[in-house]
């Protein structure tokens, strides 16, 4: 019995044994099919990506020939222009890019820039973007990376529904990709003019970009001309020969009723009387003067007789006389002179004129038509003495006074000792003094138009000074401060380059040829330098 067990057992253990093996023997056939069917995966994914890549590279390889063969079609750049405004060189044209079409992962990318030589300058990019791949660029953080480094001057956003339109469009036309609408950009740039720049070529760098498929067609836009500043002409004044220079000052010394005898202890006498010998021991005793003559007018106000007025004025202003004379000995007194006016009509009519009083034009008409001693009694009928009494009480006082003029030459100055006239006593300084002065300084130091301004300030009618400011201010492209001088001047033949040079700037040729030529006529180099300029800036 047992060994009938024993068999029994060893039975099952070998039938145990050949399930085990067969069921391992299942697993690795299932194992080995899965691996065949992960390896089968593998390879047609493989094939799949290397299919997407032939056509990815094909539809890339299409798009570039599309793009590079009409490249100088699908941007097209129209209106170009390239001015000088002062120191900087201004660029606008029009950047039409219809045949331009992008997919939502592209972007399209037109950089102008300048190139001459190894010099360069780029300047703002304008971005063409897939709507797609303007939110990738979002975010990402990169929208604004482009060659250049600049920010874009515009960026255009081509969604799906326009590219349908577009098409569908073109379709209506039977043409392939031709919209009739405008797709541009009114492009402007400005910068500092550099000497490298002229002649510079202006190109567009388009760069066609489609996640990793980069290609750049440059395309030459034009040739950058920048005509040199136009000059300016500064005219030397003429050497003045005798410095003769005069100064007045108003005394208003206040006399007693009928007398000629000044009271220093009424009103403000002793001080007025007081500035007439500052001003005078001002110019007697500067060493760098010679005092060629003193004059003093009195006036008298129209109240009462002419003849006693007459009198009365001269005896006044002889007793001023007097007393200068006294407190400055070392004047000649052959140097004096004195004269009167007893009535001061003129001064009457200029304040009423001016004025908005009830008879206004009566009093004119009193004052133009009758005689001195006639009109007080004639204004005083017009409305029973009130017009008389408001002038004698408002206006006749400030009649009585004295003008105290002192006539004197200045001696010559070299530079230097004009450095430090200028600041004390500018009067002194002829206009070619003062142009020598603001020679010894740099043309772009503060000290150089400061002398030109205090040469305008006291010469303010002479063309001279006029002109030279106006010079100063196209300097700096200040066109308005220098029309304010210009057009001061008129037909005057000295000003007729930097007038010239006003109306370039201002881009009105024909008149700048115009007064160019004429300051051609006078001898202005500057001029013939501008006007061939303004010929070659034409052509462009």
């Amino acid at each position: 019995m047992a060994a009938v067990a024993l068999l029994v057992g060893s039975a099952a253990t070998a039938q145990d044994l050949r399930r085990e093996e067969r069921t391992m023997k299942r697993y690795g056939q299932q194992a080995e099919n899965e691996m065949r069917r992960e390896m089968r995966g593998v390879r047609a994914e493989e094939r799949r990506a290397e299919n997407e890549m032939r056509r990815e590279m094909r539809r890339a390889e299409r798009q570039m020939q599309h793009m590079h063969a009409p490249a100088r079609q699908a941007v097209k750049v129209v209106s170009y222009r390239s001015t000088m405004v002062g120191d900087l060189t201004d660029l606008d044209f029009m950047i039409n890019f219809d045949g331009v079409m992008l997919d939502p992962n592209e972007e399209f990318v037109i950089t102008p820039y300048l190139v001459k030589g190894e010099n360069m300058l780029w300047l703002e990019p304008v971005v063409i973007v897939g709507e797609r791949r303007y939110k990738e660029l979002e975010r990402g953080g990169e929208l604004n990376a482009n060659p250049s480094g600049l920010m874009p001057y515009e960026t255009v956003v081509q969604s799906r529904r326009y590219v349908r339109e577009m098409r569908r469009e073109a379709r209506k036309n039977g043409m392939q990709w031709a919209p009739d609408s405008p797709n541009t950009v009114m492009y402007s740039a400005s910068f500092p003019y550099e000497a490298w720049m002229d002649g510079a070529e202006i190109k567009l760098d388009h760069v066609y970009s489609r996640r990793s498929v980069i290609a750049e067609y440059p395309t030459l836009v034009g040739t950058l001309y920048n005509p040199m500043p136009p000059q300016v002409m500064f005219l030397v004044p003429e050497v003045e020969v005798v410095k003769a220079r005069s100064e007045t000052m108003t005394a208003r010394i206040v006399f007693q009723v009928s007398k000629t005898t000044i009271d220093m202890n009424i009103f403000d006498n002793a001080a007025e009387l007081e500035n007439i010998y500052r001003f005078t021991g001002r110019l007697a005793g500067d060493d760098k003067v010679k005092v060629t003559g003193i004059r003093m007018t009195g006036y008298a106000s129209p109240e009462g007789s002419y003849d006693f007025n007459a009198k009365l004025s001269l005896g006044r202003v002889n007793t001023i006389r007097d007393l200068v004379q006294k407190r400055f000995p070392g004047i000649a007194k052959s140097l004096y002179t004195v004269g009167n006016v007893p009535e001061d009509w003129d001064s009457v009519r200029h304040w009423v004129a001016a004025s908005d009083i009830r008879y206004r034009d009566e009093v004119l008409a009193i004052i133009d038509n009758y005689a001195p001693d006639a009109r007080d009694a004639k204004i005083r009928a017009l409305d029973k003495g009130a017009t008389y009494n408001m002038l004698l009480h408002d206006v006749y006082p400030g009649l009585r006074r004295t003008d105290y003029t002192i006539d004197y030459t200045v001696l010559p100055f070299t530079v230097e000792e004009g450095k430090k006239v200028i600041r004390t006593n500018p009067q002194y300084l002829s206009l070619n003094e003062l142009y020598q002065i603001a020679l010894s300084y740099p043309q772009d130091s503060p000290e150089y138009e400061e002398v030109f301004m205090i040469a305008l300030r006291y010469y303010p009618d002479d063309p001279v000074a006029n002109n030279n400011m106006a010079a100063i201010a196209l300097r700096k492209n200040d066109l308005k401060e220098a029309h304010k001088y210009l057009d001061r001047l008129g037909d005057f033949a000295g000003a007729h380059n930097n007038i010239g040079v006003l109306k370039a700037l201002e881009g009105d040729y024909r008149a700048a040829e115009a007064h160019f030529r004429k300051a051609i006529e006078h001898g202005s180099k500057e001029a013939k330098f501008n006007l061939e300029n303004l010929t070659s800036l034409r052509r462009h």
